[in-house]
């Protein structure tokens, strides 16, 4: 979602100062991610040359229309079905997939505003999951669509269908269907560490982690095969090669010591060699930045190799709120609604509203930020000309995509409240080579900050990962078929998408979703809020302050500030134990009787007390009985629960109730 403003006039103010980070180096993935192809199309009769043969449909609304090339399907609405659809009869094993079609359409929706239109989709079934291209209304003549990595996962089997979604009306074509099974690259590298823009400060590890996935190509097999990694430098000099042979999985990590270089910039290159040492695919390369460690003083915001963001000079564990009402040209007009804001310790803000004014509107917000210690992320999600959030000085004066992000960068860059941007809310996976080079320009002209987006899609995570610097997920369970503890299992996703190498921050349901659902209580927004915590989640974000969260419906002042007050409960719990979170996780149990239902983070504290982080993933009530590895004189439930549990069997173990989906913050003494 992006709301946006026409800015009439612009106030003109000096940003907040921050040390120039011109000189400031970066580095990351080079070009985006190449080398996935396109098996066969799968689809029976995917050409219509066969007539209908191979797809099953309601002959009251679909006709051939055409033959041989000019074939296509006809789709005529309103027909005798309600929801009319042509399946196809092929069924897809699990596997990623690309589906596209072209399509042409004569149509119009007969409820006003209703979203709606005509499309082609992969339905994944008992998973209830689907994959779709978008849909098109009134084209009049032939437009391609696509969607990329449409997934049936495992235990399932998907359908590709075509049909129209909401009230249609008038005539919809479809020809040139396809279905093709999408072929990894045989050579995959990621790169663990630097997991910064691959910086690599002077007091960090010298050495660099990367992940490599080989899958042989054919007529080879994985015992004719090595990896080989080049480090060159800065003037294509080769400085080191290290060649390994790949497992038997195909998957390992390799490890480069650049201990020995001086500081400067490398490119890190893998190649994937076959019989003779023949080079047979190369992946996008990385460059790493060897930089002294007084660089960071520099920097508004970095992240540290255990995925901590850096911001005001401190580590953060992220509370992140979105605020989607409201502008003005002077810190005087937010400062009442920060002040209520503020009630929660809410340490970083998105707001889409001041999203279509150019960067130096976004000052007098940052300026009232100050006193709050809010740090803000400017949004750029959605800045392509071709989309509605597109800022309107921009379309209006025909500025460029790269113009207007450049000028967003180099207007924010001395802005030290401004930590960052939000480059993608919920984007499919067709935006991401754009968003990768929107990222690059964010490197070039504002290096101290860090990138963020939110995705939804569960099999397209993987494709996003050196696309920004921080990866979000939003899993809103409340009015879905999702069980709640699909919160956890979300998060969990992402950072195995990330191989724990980038930050997760999880996005968390502040908001009535839809008239099946309701408004998160107290104890909903704090299990959700925990789960995610305990699944390795380095922030927490909340959806939303304003338009469809606290102020969706009839407007209860009354009610509004209430179910606020709750969320200021949740997040000073979460607060007050920043230091735990922020502190690496280390063994405390030596058993827990409901392993695999309760679900657990564990901190060892060097000042001695012991922290267990926990939730229950099930829907039935569980009593978990938990082994100490040293004994404990006492159990307290912290995190707004504020009881007490006494330790049985000499104090190496206690015991605890969960209510389906509970979350429980255990200090042990």
């Amino acid at each position: 979602m992006a709301i946006g403003f026409l800015i009439v006039s612009l106030w003109i103010v000096t940003a907040i100062g921050y040390a120039q980070c011109d000189e400031i180096a970066t580095g990351g993935l080079d070009a985006p991610e190449t080398g996935y192809t396109l098996g066969p199309n799968l689809l029976i009769n995917g050409d219509l040359r066969s007539g209908l043969q191979g797809w099953t449909l309601n002959p009251g609304c679909f006709s051939l229309d055409g033959s041989g090339d000019n074939a296509s399907l006809k789709l005529q609405e309103p027909c005798a079905e309600p929801y009319p659809s042509a399946k196809n009869d092929f069924k897809c094993p699990p596997g990623l997939y690309t589906i596209s079609a072209e399509i042409k359409t004569q149509t119009n929706i007969t409820v006003p505003k209703r979203l709606g239109g005509t499309q082609i989709k992969l339905l994944a079934v008992p998973a209830k999951k689907w994959a779709m291209t978008k849909v098109l209304v009134g084209t009049n003549d032939w437009s391609p669509v696509m969607k990329a990595h449409a997934a049936v996962a495992d235990g399932s089997v998907g359908t590709f269908s075509a049909n129209t979604v909401g009230p249609m009306a008038g005539t919809s074509w479809f020809r040139k269907l396809f279905l093709g099974r999408e072929i990894p690259p045989p050579l995959e590298t990621y790169l663990l560490y630097p997991n910064y823009r691959g910086m690599m400060f002077s007091d960090q590890s010298q050495v660099a982690r990367v992940a490599i996935d080989v899958k042989p190509p054919a007529d080879t097999n994985m015992a004719q095969l090595h990896v080989a990694l080049e480090v060159t430098d800065s003037s294509g000099k080769v400085v080191s090669t290290n060649r390994l042979s790949p497992p038997a999985s195909g998957s390992t990590v390799a490890t480069v010591d650049m201990g020995s270089l001086p500081p400067g910039q490398y490119r890190l290159q893998g190649y994937l060699e076959g019989p003779g040492d023949k080079q047979i695919f190369t992946p996008s390369s990385y460059t790493i930045v060897k930089v002294s460690s007084e660089t960071r003083a520099k920097m508004k915001a970095w992240i540290d190799p255990d995925n901590i963001i850096h911001m005001g000079g401190r580590p953060r564990f992220v509370i992140g709120l979105y605020d989607t009402t409201g502008f003005g040209l002077k810190p005087d007009f937010y400062a009442p609604r920060l002040t209520a804001i503020a009630k929660a310790p809410i340490n970083m803000m998105i707001n889409y509203y001041i999203a279509n004014g150019r960067a130096d509107v976004i000052y007098p917000y940052t300026q009232a930020m100050e006193p709050f210690g809010i740090f803000y992320l400017a949004t750029v999600s959605a800045f392509f000309p071709e989309m509605r959030a597109y800022p309107r000085w921009a379309a209006a004066g025909n500025v460029g995509a790269d113009d207007v992000m450049t000028q967003y960068a180099k207007g924010l860059a001395d802005d030290s409240r401004v930590v960052g941007y939000y480059t993608c809310d919920e984007c499919a996976s067709e935006r991401q080579p754009r968003t990768f080079h929107q990222y690059s320009l964010i490197k070039k002209y504002d290096p101290g900050s860090i990138a963020f987006a939110v995705e939804n899609f569960p099999n397209e995570y993987q494709f996003w990962r050196d696309t920004v610097d921080v990866l979000g997920v939003d899993p809103y369970v409340l009015g879905s078929h999702f069980p709640e503890s699909y919160v956890g299992d979300a998060t969990r996703n992402v950072i195995g998408a990330v191989h724990g190498a980038r930050p997760v921050w999880t996005v968390i349901q502040f908001f009535w979703l839809n008239w099946t659902s309701h408004f998160p209580t107290e104890q909903e927004v704090h299990d959700m809020s925990w789960m995610a915590i305990t699944e390795g989640a380095r922030g927490v974000f909340y959806w939303s302050y304003g338009l469809r969260g606290l102020d969706w419906g009839k407007r209860d002042p009354v009610l509004r500030q209430q179910r606020y007050d709750e969320l200021v409960n949740v997040t000073k719990g979460i607060s007050a134990l920043e230091p735990v979170l922020l502190a690496p996780d280390s063994p405390v149990l030596s058993g827990n009787s409901a392993t695999g239902t309760i679900i657990t983070k564990e901190k060892n504290m060097s000042g001695g007390s012991r922290y267990l982080i926990s939730y229950n993933h099930s829907d039935g009530t569980v009593t978990a009985s938990f082994t100490l590895q040293r004994p404990a004189h006492s159990v307290s439930v912290v995190a707004g629960e504020n009881r007490s549990i006494a330790p049985g069997q000499g104090g190496s173990q206690f015991k605890d109730t969960y209510a389906p989906f509970q979350a429980h913050v255990y200090k042990i003494d």
